[in-house]
């Protein structure tokens, strides 16, 4: 089955312009021929420049200012551009070839997090614009039990059909009006991780807790200008790289 990607992007500098196009650089060396698809969230189109004329690559620019990671999964749901989708943020950036035609599963989270309580509120009351939004609040209260994980950044590998699906029965749709800035948007991780649990009855991601990706992303605060540094002496030694970001 296909698979392509799916790029939320946010440009409001010099600096995280720097970011798509590095991204896009790495997954035209890895993956030459895989559709990549950007979501633009707003951007400032005065810093938006590319490095290269970009191959197969197509960019929307959103209508839903301010959604961010909710961006990818309302976009592909109206457009099948391939089976299944690996939906990533601007600032990951891959650094060899991962097989994930070998995955065989509806969606699963790229990281996880370990739940915490500090988004309960908004969780609860985000949850609630859902259909089966009871059996969506019963999970929330079961946040300690370590039954589910949340979706790190909502990034996940997930199928087209079964995406629909989740939208037919939850009406993902109706995000739009209520996941409207950060806080909400560090809610939807919390609920795609429920959602996904529900729906598989699986809590497992393709490469673990985010906090272990290495060192520097433990601490939440691995810039690009170190990464990059490390990047220009050849001393990326991890197959995927987040770096982190206030925007």
């Amino acid at each position: 089955m296909s698979f392509g990607f799916i790029i939320t992007r946010h440009v409001n500098s010099e600096k995280t312009n720097k970011y798509w196009n590095q991204n896009i650089k790495l997954l035209r060396t890895h993956y030459p021929n895989n559709k990549i698809i950007i979501i633009d969230d707003n951007s400032d189109q005065d810093y938006i420049k590319a490095d290269f004329e970009y191959k197969n690559v197509e960019i929307i620019k959103s209508e839903y200012p301010g959604r961010g990671e909710l961006l990818p999964y309302i976009y592909y749901l109206n457009n099948k551009w391939f089976d299944n989708a690996v939906i990533i943020h601007d600032s990951v950036f891959l650094h060899k070839t991962i097989n994930f035609e070998k995955y065989n599963c509806k969606v699963i989270s790229l990281w996880f997090f370990h739940n915490n309580d500090s988004e309960l509120d908004n969780i609860i009351r985000i949850a609630c614009h859902l259909n089966y939004s009871k059996l969506i609040n019963h999970h929330i209260s079961q946040w300690n039990k370590q039954k589910w994980f949340s979706c790190f950044g909502a990034q996940s590998y997930i199928n087209h059909d079964f995406l629909v699906s989740l939208n037919n029965k939850y009406k993902l749709t109706n995000l739009i009006d209520v996941v409207k800035n950060r806080n909400d948007r560090c809610a939807l991780e919390r609920i795609f991780g429920i959602l996904f649990y529900i729906e598989t009855n699986s809590r497992n991601s393709l490469f673990g807790i985010i906090n272990n990706l290495n060192s520097r992303s433990a601490l939440n605060d691995y810039s690009f200008d170190e990464y990059i540094s490390l990047f220009n002496k050849k001393k990326i030694l991890s197959p995927i790289v987040k770096i982190w970001t206030g925007r």
